[in-house]
């Protein structure tokens, strides 16, 4: 089991090089978790890169489909809330949600924010894919 934050998500979307394809064999025949957030949370990147012109109109929106389309296991805010907070005197209230899911869960997180793999108070497996 592995929960997928923003950063590894935004990757496997965007990104057709190396990271793209690490992260997809790494995610291939997982079962794919992530806090109901995730969604808003990518569909901003993906936003803010085509209005900045790192993305077309037709790649964002290509991105967006195919975000839609993943089989993710969403988890409503308020089964994580209570960890979440916690950890907020170190982490942002979005990062938070994915380490309380990967807790809570016993799942590994995978991101690509090493960030989270140095954390203090994180009690879980955090995989960086560089």
């Amino acid at each position: 089991m592995l929960v997928v934050d923003a950063s590894v998500l935004v990757t496997l979307l965007i990104d057709p090089g190396d990271a793209g394809e690490r992260v997809a064999d790494r995610m291939r025949g997982a079962d794919l978790l992530a806090p109901t957030l995730v969604h808003y949370e990518v569909a901003n990147v993906l936003r803010r890169r085509c209005n900045a012109g790192m993305l077309s109109p037709v790649q964002a929106d290509q991105a967006f489909e195919d975000l839609q389309a993943l089989s993710l296991l969403l988890w409503p805010f308020d089964a994580l809330s209570a960890r979440a907070w916690s950890l907020g005197h170190n982490l942002s209230a979005y990062d938070a949600a994915y380490v309380a899911l990967a807790e809570t869960a016993g799942a590994t997180l995978l991101t690509r924010d090493r960030r989270l793999a140095n954390a203090h108070g994180v009690r879980c497996a955090v995989e960086v894919i560089e």
